[in-house]
């Protein structure tokens, strides 16, 4: 196989824009699975809370989002329960202690894709058992035991495959065929249909191991066992001592004023810090006057979107932040004034131009060169909320399944940097703060989202995308908050996204705005077709006792509500 990212993509035909799906109830929950809804959706109303609902999340979307909700992967927990204040859990991946930055690099010393992100090798120390097994115990009030055994029976069912799932599986049949259990349980000689079922006995018995024995199962124990054995025979370096010494970190999430209320997110090395900038440039009466989705208003969130794309390089990484001048900085109101001087009205400034004005003093060049996730949202009649982002890094993450327990594990080595500026798979710049090293967490742009107001929280709400994540929430946040507008018209309309380099703006298949592109071409802008949809927003907004949940057709997710 080529040793480039080409194998690892998926190349969306232009698809109309869908009909998101919406729901109304004193409870709702969004994610990309119809079935995994359903699921949370019962839990609610079977007097479960947020937290119970977001522990059946979590594990069901194994069966029907494996490409990257999935238990050998790990993300970032926002999360709020009524009374109290929002609290953290991150539990990225880690890196095994016994691997190093030589073992993917090819004989010129540039990485190799297929050892970072395909493979064995590639697997870094998953989170996601732990953490949510915590979240479950200190929160929820239904038990553990039987939310899991209930979800081992629909594994043994099977899933519903959506169009957008065959897809996938089509494509990168011939990647998941390289690991035997992949092969035998996602991989078949005939293509995929919308409405084929995808039965998965293996990983009904390792979630009625979990029920039976708990996380120690996952890190210590049986499931643990099959983990190191299979990697191990196979060119894998988490060992058992990893596993064992697996811990989450409990955070205080970062938080920005704006109209009136607060958004929360997650720091660094999550991409909440970079929401948060882009926002913060932005909250000017100058960007307000713009009308929402109007060339100056796209035009100023591309700046502004560029400005966090070069800033990242400084922080982006796991790596204390407190000695930081660049993170210190970020969310203040005078550098926000900063940036936002920064920006011509009325044409692009090139990303170049502006890393030299921004980091004028601070380095003296700009940069050295010229992950797949998913969301959900909670919210409980009671007003406890759950937002969650997670990820296997890219579709199916390494490809590689344990073997005789039916579930994937990531591919997050190649979130790490391992040159400084050298583009990784979404084409984002590596950075010193980030680049490999043993027991180091990789930096994120996932940014799980939740607002509170006078009345508490409001909305909680995320998406995937890599890089797309902080623009398209960003965009999201700037419509609803700062313009009013209904959530489900912003999340319906068609996407933009710049990431600073390359120095690009594009747009996703499908966008049926010529006259805007146009405008924006104008502007100086270099446009182009992105050739994948852009993001896939699951958010619940709440106002009073009543919830609206709002979830992305495109990924053919569901939202629902309950009374």
């Amino acid at each position: 196989m080529d040793s480039d990212y080409n194998s690892f993509r998926i190349t969306m035909a232009a698809r109309a824009a869908g009909q998101v799906s919406t729901a109304r109830g004193r409870g709702a929950v969004a994610s990309a699975s119809s079935q995994a809804s359903e699921l949370a959706a019962a839990v609610l109303g079977d007097g479960g809370n947020a937290f119970d609902a977001a522990f059946a999340l979590a594990f069901a979307l194994c069966i029907y989002h494996p490409q990257a909700g999935n238990i050998g992967g790990g993300g970032y927990l926002l999360f709020q329960e009524k009374g109290g204040d929002p609290k953290v859990f991150s539990y990225r991946e880690q890196a095994p202690r016994g691997a190093r930055r030589e073992d993917f690099l090819l004989a010129d010393g540039s990485p190799d894709p297929d050892r970072t992100a395909f493979g064995p090798a590639s697997v870094c120390v998953p989170g996601t058992v732990k953490a949510f097994f915590a979240l479950q115990k200190r929160y929820g009030k239904l038990r553990a035991r039987d939310l899991l055994l209930d979800i081992s029976r629909r594994a043994e069912a099977g899933a519903i495959l959506t169009q957008y799932e065959a897809d996938c599986l089509n494509r990168l049949g011939p990647r998941l065929a390289a690991s035997p259990e992949a092969r035998r349980i996602y991989v078949r000689a005939e293509p995929y249909q919308a409405g084929d079922l995808l039965p998965n006995a293996a990983l009904a018995r390792t979630l009625e191991t979990l029920a039976r024995e708990g996380e120690e199962a996952f890190y210590r124990g049986r499931i643990a066992q099959q983990i190191v054995a299979d990697l191990a025979a196979n060119g894998g370096f988490v060992s058992a001592e990893d596993l064992a010494g697996y811990s989450f970190r409990e955070l205080e999430p970062i938080a920005l004023e704006l109209q009136g209320r607060t958004v929360w997110t997650v720091p660094p090395e999550a991409g909440g810090a970079m929401l948060l900038e882009i926002l913060s440039i932005l909250d000017r009466n100058a960007f307000r006057e713009c009308a929402c989705g109007s060339p100056a208003y796209h035009h100023h969130l591309a700046q502004a979107a560029k400005m966090a794309f070069i800033d990242r390089l400084d922080y982006m990484g796991d790596l204390p932040m407190d000695d930081n001048a660049t993170y210190r900085n970020l969310l203040t109101r005078a550098y926000g004034q900063r940036l936002f001087g920064m920006i011509d009205p009325a044409r692009d400034t090139p990303t170049d131009v502006l890393a030299q004005r921004i980091r004028a003093g601070r380095h003296p060049e700009p940069h050295d060169a010229g992950t797949n996730t998913t969301h959900f949202a909670v919210i409980d009649a009671q007003g406890n909320a759950v937002s969650n982002s997670y990820t296997m890094n890219l579709r199916y993450g390494s490809k590689w399944a344990v073997a005789g327990a039916g579930f994937l594990l990531n591919g997050s080595v190649d979130s790490f940097a391992f040159i400084e500026g050298k583009e990784n798979y979404y084409g984002v710049l590596g950075n010193r703060p980030n680049l490999f090293a043993p027991g180091k967490r990789p930096a994120s742009n996932m940014a799980p989202v939740l607002v509170t107001g006078p009345q508490g929280v409001e909305a909680v709400l995320g998406t995937p995308g890599g890089p797309t994540i902080p623009t398209t929430l960003a965009n999201i946040l700037l419509a609803t908050l700062v313009h009013r507008k209904d959530p489900a018209e912003v999340i319906a309309a068609g996407r933009l996204h710049h990431q600073g380099w390359p120095d690009t703006l594009a747009y996703e298949p499908g966008f049926d705005q010529p006259e805007l592109l146009a405008a924006l071409a104008a502007m100086g802008y270099p446009i182009k077709d992105k050739h994948e949809l852009i993001a896939d927003v699951q958010g619940v907004w709440r106002a009073g006792e009543q919830c609206f949940a709002v979830s992305d057709y495109r990924r053919e997710g569901k939202a629902l509500a309950v009374e």
